[in-house]
């Protein structure tokens, strides 16, 4: 038993030693976007930082995490031709640096929205929905909320369900709440996938990608609750949106704030975010003293939970920058095609490949990361914003029924649904119906334009 005592003591020690390293990542990311230098002392020592952060968190990595890890040191494999320096490890972190800082913010912003007092009276008018328009209204409800807090929006929505709900609503509710959610990446710049996707493009054309999603998206959400939601008519979507207006408003503020900060200053939407956020965030704080300590501790409780998907979303872009600079990714494509490829066939197939491998367990930031690498920067005979329109669309489908995906997981626990059952459930048809129709339509688009 003395033995032991000597490690449980250390844990504390090795979780807030993380939790400091993650927040000097975290602070050097935001002075490197506001003084405009993406490289230098400061960007090196975050780099750092994240580094020793990430070395950290291995011992404690969740099994799935390490499989996306060991699947994306396959893919470093194919396409390094070196062994990276230490000097191309430090480059290769200062660019991915920034994904340090907007999990962080995230997190921070759902402590936040937990405490106003408009959330909870959106959550209060949801659970009194009639069980004819609770999913529909869930599923608006977790698009809306999913655009700004991510994951969140689950707990959020799961505490609406009547407690004495039986098992077929448990399931239709947590079906309905990850389809609302995943499918806002298609135009939220609040995502990862976003971010992702913004690398491999100049920024005006992400933003037209944003701008396309938000078109995707809404077909998205009329055909499925539409179809899968027998009954669900007008009066319905009224009682559903009504639910919504304690937050409306504050909302399109959020949004209206990203988007002047990203034009005023000429930032990336990603950039704008990690900005913008923590800043509304203390605004929000500074009005209201008593509710500070309780944020900080979910924010930081938060942080330590998301310890594995900064690190899998960090080597992730790491693969993404190194195939970027290696020349061996392009002669590996030019062997099996050696022309440009064609839009009709890279468009379909980024979302169709995203769903369909997500299904077995390659979660989708392997396959977009691999396939956005290949096709940018003339790979392919595509516009820039259709391409990264396609990795979103092909990122809400895959981890709207997949093994690997954290939304079918947290739904699985936070409703008590079996997993199996949201995998291969209604959103697996759904899933792949938006994967194929979302990149036809935009491999016609390519075409007209």
């Amino acid at each position: 038993m003395s033995s032991d005592a000597p490690e449980t003591a250390a844990r504390p020690l090795i979780r807030n030693l993380r939790l400091g390293l993650l927040t000097v990542a975290w602070g050097a990311a935001l002075v490197t976007i506001l003084s405009g230098q993406a490289h230098g002392i400061t960007a090196t020592c975050g780099a750092a930082a994240l580094g020793l952060f990430i070395l950290l968190t291995l011992p404690r990595l969740r099994r799935d995490s390490l499989i996306i890890l060991a699947m994306l040191g396959v893919v470093m494999l194919f396409i390094l031709d070196d062994v990276p320096s230490l000097e191309d490890m430090t480059r290769g972190g200062e660019r991915v640096l920034i994904f340090a800082a907007l999990l962080p913010t995230m997190a921070l912003v759902r402590a936040t929205a937990m405490t106003m007092p408009s959330v909870h009276a959106t959550q209060e008018r949801l659970g009194r929905l009639p069980a004819v328009a609770s999913a529909g209204g869930l599923q608006l409800a977790a698009h809306v909320f999913g655009g700004i807090i991510n994951t969140g929006a689950f707990a959020l929505l799961s505490a609406a369900l009547p407690p004495d709900s039986g098992t077929h609503r448990r399931r239709i509710a947590a079906e309905a709440a990850i389809r609302g959610m995943v499918v806002s990446s298609a135009w939220s710049p609040f995502f990862v996938a976003f971010a992702i996707g913004q690398i491999f493009v100049a920024p005006a054309y992400a933003w037209m990608a944003i701008a396309l999603g938000t078109v995707s998206a809404f077909l998205f959400m009329v055909v499925t609750i539409v179809g899968l939601h027998r009954g669900f008519k007008g009066t319905e979507l009224r009682q559903s949106l009504a639910c919504l207006g304690p937050v409306a408003s504050r909302l399109a503020a959020v949004l209206a704030a990203v988007l002047v900060v990203a034009v005023v200053l000429e930032l990336t939407a990603l950039s704008a975010v990690v900005t913008v956020m923590p800043l509304l965030v203390l605004i929000q704080m500074l009005r209201h003293r008593e509710k500070v300590t309780v944020i900080i501790a979910d924010t930081c409780d938060a942080m330590n939970k998301t310890a594995d998907d900064i690190v899998v979303i960090t080597a992730a872009m790491l693969v993404a920058f190194f195939a970027i600079s290696s020349a061996s990714l392009a002669s590996m494509v030019a062997g099996i095609y050696s022309d440009v490829i064609p839009g009709w066939i890279a468009l379909p197939a980024v979302p169709i490949m995203m769903m369909s491998l997500s299904v077995i367990g390659i979660h989708p930031v392997i396959t977009s990361t691999t396939l956005l690498a290949i096709f940018s920067g003339g790979g392919a005979d595509v516009h820039p914003a259709l391409l990264v329109q396609a990795h979103l669309v092909g990122w809400g489908a895959g981890t709207m029924s997949s093994v690997a995906s954290l939304s079918v997981l947290s739904c699985a626990t936070l409703y008590r649904v079996p997993t199996r059952q949201l995998v291969f459930g209604a959103n697996i048809i759904s899933g792949f119906g938006y994967a194929v129709v979302g990149g036809v339509g935009l491999a016609l688009i390519n075409m007209l334009i």
